[in-house]
């Protein structure tokens, strides 16, 4: 054979082993997941092949799945700062983490943590992902009204609710800003549209899962 050929070859075929070595890694962490082997998983990810063709916060963010999924939170909570602190990440795997626990921690109503995740994403360049977040975490953690003015102006633009999806989650939490405010008349008034308009979409569910962010009687 021809030695640039047989060169060629084995260049495709080293080139193909750490492809080969990673799915066959995963799917052995998919596996050991699906049994909620934790001790299983923590093995897998401290071993030497893992080190080797794996990133530092793919190994550290398998073991955060893991933990989620067996209901550890303690684990999951030392993880999360683990990677915030010690992991080098770019903005997309910051993203990527911050989606994973965000919302976990609003409906946990843990401050110290939602507000660590929102600094972090603070420092990055998703500026639509960072900006819903701070107003989640400023409007239900906090109880505060900071994006008053921003919410009313987009939710009383015509033109802004035809384009906007989640506009009936918008008006969810204009009413709890309002409720935060001890202005029942407007909590109730946008309440009532959010429910309007939620209905029959992705949006629905989540609203009636947070209604007890409104009181009683809004």
């Amino acid at each position: 054979m021809n030695l640039m050929l047989i060169a060629i070859a084995v260049i495709v075929v080293v080139g193909l082993i750490p492809i080969l070595l990673r799915r066959r890694l995963i799917n052995t962490y998919l596996r050991l997941l699906q049994k909620n082997d934790i001790n299983g998983v923590e093995m897998l990810v401290a071993s030497k092949l893992a080190k080797t063709i794996l990133p530092q916060f793919n190994r550290e963010y398998m073991l955060l799945n893991s933990y989620i999924r067996a209901n550890d939170n303690n684990k999951a909570e030392a993880k999360v700062n683990k990677i915030i602190s010690e992991v080098p990440m770019n903005d997309k795997q910051k993203a990527t983490l911050a989606s994973q626990i965000f919302y976990k921690y609003i409906e946990n109503q843990d401050e110290k943590m939602t507000d660590k995740i929102v600094k972090m994403m603070s420092e990055t360049k998703e500026y639509a992902i960072h900006r819903q977040m701070d107003m989640i975490n400023d409007t239900l953690v906090k109880g505060g009204n900071k994006y008053l003015d921003e919410l009313k102006t987009d939710v009383d633009d015509e033109e802004y609710r035809n384009v906007n999806k989640d506009i009936s989650y918008q008006e969810f939490l204009l009413a709890v800003i309002y409720k935060n405010m001890n202005n029942s008349i407007q909590a109730n008034k946008y309440k009532n549209m959010a429910l309007r308009d939620s209905k029959g979409t992705s949006y629905e569910s989540l609203i009636h899962s947070q209604l007890s962010y409104l009181n009683e009687n809004v």
